[in-house]
């Protein structure tokens, strides 16, 4: 198990967000340098405005007196070039910054979904998936890329409001330096307190991450079309839409709860900032009145004075929905890191894996346990596996067929013992030199949607746009005539929801089949596991395949797993397995003749079969 994921410290989080942006810069070089000038000068702007607008008021009266040409007159229009080049680049940055966000945005968003695939990908087996706090972390992860306003946005507003709040600042500041000194003495409390109620109500998201993903489990079990013929079948689309909402309202009940309560404190904290703005331009005003300020200083010390203390607010504001949103960063960091850090599977191993098996594969004491549970899968078995021979697995659900397949496809390594290849530890041999001897079809294969070619190409990449190879791994399992014949041949998609066309459980069986055949032929993978690969099909296309079977199996070393004694027959060897151990082994032949666990379940299936002959 990972452990219960911890709170990320003030420090997991400057480091994750420092490198963050470092990935944002990355992604889009040449547009956050873009973004960062139009954010210096959208920020600038208005205090340029304002001082400007002070300038002009100052000048204006000895203007009037003494004519354009005086030393005044030259003041007022620079005041007025001052303002209008201000507003027309504050008018102008404006659009042109949304562009570059957008951009910046949109390209940060594909590079972190690719980094983060890439990462998760790139763990060498399956443990981590099935591990809940992962699960949790990744569903985190994502949360800073596809929130309804992207984390860049918020950081671009926190520099905008920085440039703004100095800019301001220097303005203010001409009237007298206790002015700015004021005001965000009395603007920062409220600005503190928006931090802190935005980062606990992160926090408190963050926390219930797992009703999240339980409701998204939920969303996803009404929108998509697996689930649909049950959902439909069995009544429940108000059952799972009431699953939805109750997980949804569990993720969020905490952070509604905080967000009342802190905007009490909130709201009070930013009634000092306003009564503190209202002193500032009182006192400033009676100046004015009084004749101690010229009137241009006081207004446009009195414009940046509010403008101050807006960009404190905003400061702070944006500054909190950028922590809170950010907030995920240390989660996506780990994902990223995690394949290195931690892979879960020993990767030393760079022994080359593509010699022939000359005397088998043996399982020698191998025991195994799933993690975050005691119950021994796999307890202390022993099984050797002769080169080029085919033996099949039987046993009862639960006997650990399955994960004796995953832990020689190396999705694990054994908690006890070892398996060895003509001897050799392969954990000792290169983990991705050793997969591509593997010819797999797994009991939940996957269908992808995807062209046909695609669907059998995928057992040798490499030899996926081979025409002639595609052909004979299809024709080995008996499907080549439904595929070249389907709409657009190979190029058919299968699934209708991609305009293409939908098969049977039986056509998609032989599918995977063909693409299991296809690692044979197209990179010479010559260990063959099969797990229940007739589960789907029928008695007459079972026949065939039990037909071609040796032609499949010639000269590879083949493990077949299977509940259906027809198809286990296939094998020359057969090995039973119970709590975790061989208990019988030997043919069909002479299990039966021994009266063993053996014959006990052959005898039950064949009952149910005797009249058709299909057993005997």
């Amino acid at each position: 198990m990972l452990g219960r994921m911890e709170p990320p410290t003030p420090r997991d989080e400057v480091r994750a967000n420092v490198r963050g942006l470092g990935l944002v810069f990355r992604s889009a070089p040449g547009l956050s340098l873009a973004l960062l000038a139009t954010t210096i000068i959208s920020g600038g702007a208005p205090a340029l405005a304002v001082a400007g607008t002070g300038r002009f008021l100052t000048g204006l009266p000895d203007a009037v007196r003494q004519g354009s040409a005086s030393v005044a007159g030259h003041q007022v229009r620079s005041a007025l070039l001052l303002i209008a080049g201000a507003v027309f680049f504050s008018q102008l940055v404006g659009p042109v910054q949304q562009a570059v966000l957008f951009g910046v945005q949109r390209k940060f968003e594909a590079y972190l979904s690719r980094r983060l695939m890439t990462a998760t990908v790139a763990l060498p087996g399956l443990a981590y998936f099935e591990d809940a706090e992962f699960r949790d972390e990744l569903a985190v992860a994502g949360w800073i890329g596809y929130g309804p306003v992207h984390t860049l946005q918020f950081v671009t507003q926190v520099f905008q409001s920085v440039s703004q709040l100095l800019a301001m600042a220097l303005v203010a500041a001409t009237y007298a330096a206790w002015v700015p000194l004021f005001v965000l003495a009395a603007a920062v409390p409220g600005g503190v307190a928006s931090w802190r109620f935005e980062s606990i109500t992160g926090l408190a998201r963050w926390r219930r991450s797992e009703d999240n993903r339980r409701a998204d489990y939920y969303r996803n079990m009404a929108v998509t079309r697996e689930p649909g013929k049950e959902l439909r079948i069995f009544s429940l689309p108000a059952w799972a839409a009431a699953r939805q909402a109750a997980h949804w309202l569990a993720g969020v009940r905490q952070m509604l709860a905080l967000r009342h309560k802190g905007l009490v404190a909130v709201l009070w904290l930013h009634a000092l900032a306003v009564a503190g703005l209202a002193f500032t331009y009182v006192v400033m005003l009676r100046a004015a009145i009084d004749g101690r300020a010229a009137v241009g200083r006081f207004t446009a010390a009195s414009i940046a004075t509010v403008g101050l203390s807006t960009a404190v607010v905003n400061l702070f504001r944006e500054a909190s929905r950028a922590r809170r949103s950010s907030f995920y960063m240390p989660s996506a960091m780990r994902v990223l890191d995690l394949a290195a850090a931690d892979p879960r599977l020993d990767l030393s191993g760079t022994k080359p894996a593509r010699q022939p098996v000359r005397s088998g594969i043996r399982f020698e004491g191998v025991s195994f346990t799933y993690a975050g549970t005691e119950r021994k899968v796999l307890d202390r078995l022993d099984l050797d596996i002769e080169a080029g021979s085919s033996i099949a697995l039987v046993g009862e659900n639960g006997a650990g067929k399955t994960t004796l397949i995953k832990l020689l496809c190396r999705f694990y390594d054994p908690t006890e013992g070892r398996i060895t290849v003509d001897g050799v530890d392969i954990r000792e041999l290169d983990l991705d030199d050793y997969r591509t001897r593997l010819a797999v079809i797994f009991q939940d294969f996957v269908h992808y949607q995807l062209p046909a070619r695609d669907n059998v190409g995928f057992g040798a990449l490499e030899s996926a746009g081979d025409l002639s190879l595609l052909r004979e791994a299809a024709s080995r399992v008996g499907i080549l005539e439904q595929l070249e014949t389907l709409p657009d041949g190979w190029d058919t998609p299968l699934s209708r929801e991609f305009g293409g066309v939908d098969l049977s459980g039986g056509e998609w069986q032989r599918v995977a089949l063909a693409r299991a055949m296809m690692a044979q032929v197209g990179r010479d993978a010559d260990l063959l596991v099969l797990d229940e690969p007739t589960a789907s099909l029928d008695v007459r296309i079972e026949n065939e395949l039990y037909g071609h079977f040796a032609d499949l199996s010639a000269g590879k070393t083949t493990l077949l797993v299977s509940h259906r004694f027809s198809t286990v027959r296939m094998a020359g060897r057969i090995v039973l397995l119970a709590g975790g151990r061989v208990v019988e082994d030997g043919s069909h032949e002479s299990l039966l003749a021994a009266g063993g666990r053996y014959a006990e379940l052959y005898e039950i299936q064949a009952s149910h079969y005797r009249l058709t002959g299909s057993l005997e």
